[in-house]
């Protein structure tokens, strides 16, 4: 039998102005042993708290903190849609009661319990779905959320993972990843009277070799409040960028720098072309002489042509759309730390298409090993 709060106080409270237990047990119907419990409950303790308002106050505590901690975990609410709630409550029963998670998440039990018995098994399908999705993105990641499902997939093949590449789109949509971005816009409008240069490249973007043909370009960022410029030399054969200058100013000196930087660090080439657009600072008498002690032959895109100069270009592009625009520089360090950082993972992490979706250092590691083997 169950007896109501006020009942346990009228009896406590008769028991305390003097009637006996024994009489109280006799008039009232109720066990020794239960009138003695009642007692402790309801009697102050010495700060005249009553120890059954203390116990229900630490049972109040510790059920929010279970609706806490179970908010916390489920990642939903009872507002979220029906089948969520139950995959929450199939996920964690074995942290929580059945019934803690059903009233905390607004689930009827026998909804519940009828979803347990009939609902539908997992499928393969939907496992491998999740197997997939922390291998995404951890790629997705790694790329600083520059690469889509075709670059992806490319790196899930080289770990031994076969996937299509709808497959990926569908997944990341799923989990909500998306690498796009604004599409670069070329201006070619120039204005400034250009001499005859000649074009020895002609759009031949494929090389046997590398350091056979490098391209360089030149492109701006906004830094702070100013600009700075970057210039980038690249050897066509992998794509790969093998030097880069960051200056306030466009001039030659930061073309020179950018070549000399690269003409070291590849052992300084022999029978090299080097490939440009006709700007001024390519086309200075420093800059041409420097390259003419060094042996190196000169080509030129044509005046206002960026398609001549394509893989510079997309290059530019690549760093425009997946860094630059992506983030704010408040100061030269920023920046340069940035382009370091980039460029490191274009050239050995970044999967190429025309590389058959090696990455540039892939690609000459591959070169290098063969021609040491023949």
């Amino acid at each position: 039998m169950r007896y109501s709060e006020e009942f346990k106080q009228h009896v406590v409270s008769l028991h305390q102005s003097g009637t006996p237990i024994e009489e109280l047990c006799r008039q009232y119907g109720v066990a020794r042993s239960t009138l003695f419990l009642w007692v402790r409950e309801y009697s102050p303790d010495e700060t005249g708290q009553l120890p059954r308002n203390i116990y229900l106050l630490q049972k109040e505590v510790e059920r929010l903190r279970t609706e806490n901690e179970i908010f916390r975990v489920c990642g939903c609410s009872a507002a979220s849609p029906l089948q969520e709630r139950f995959a929450a409550i199939d996920a964690h029963q074995d942290r929580f009661s059945l019934h803690a998670l059903c009233r905390v998440l607004k689930v009827n039990r026998s909804a519940y319990y009828h979803h347990a018995r009939y609902a539908p098994k997992v499928t393969q399908v939907q496992a491998d779905d999740e197997a997939f999705k922390p291998l995404i993105q951890e790629i997705f990641e790694k790329s600083h959320g520059r690469f889509g499902a075709r670059r992806i997939r490319a790196k899930l093949k080289q770990n031994g993972h076969t996937i299509s590449e709808r497959r990926i789109t569908r997944l990341m949509k799923e989990m909500g990843l998306s690498s796009t971005g604004p599409r670069p816009r070329l201006n070619s409008a120039n204005d400034r009277q250009y001499q005859y240069y000649p074009n020895k490249l002609k759009r031949r973007f494929l090389t046997d070799a590398p350091n056979t043909v490098w391209v360089s370009d030149i492109t701006c960022a906004k830094v702070g409040m100013d600009f700075l410029y970057l210039c980038v030399v690249i050897d066509l054969y992998a794509r790969k960028v093998v030097g880069y200058s960051i200056s306030e100013y466009i001039d030659t000196a930061l073309i020179t720098d950018a070549f000399q930087r690269a003409y070291s660090s590849r052992g300084k080439p022999s029978g090299l072309t080097f490939h440009s657009d006709q700007g001024t600072q390519y086309t200075s008498y420093e800059f041409r002489t420097l390259l003419k002690q060094y042996g190196v032959s000169q080509s030129f895109s044509a005046p206002g042509n960026p398609y001549d100069n394509a893989v510079a270009e997309s290059f530019f592009a690549s760093i425009k759309k997946e860094e630059f625009r992506r983030n704010y520089y408040a100061s030269e360090e920023e920046f340069r730390a940035a382009v370091d950082s980039y460029i490191e993972y274009y050239n050995d992490y970044r999967p190429h298409q025309r590389l058959g979706f090696l990455t540039p250092n892939q690609a000459e590691d591959e070169w290098f090993s063969t021609t040491a083997s023949t």
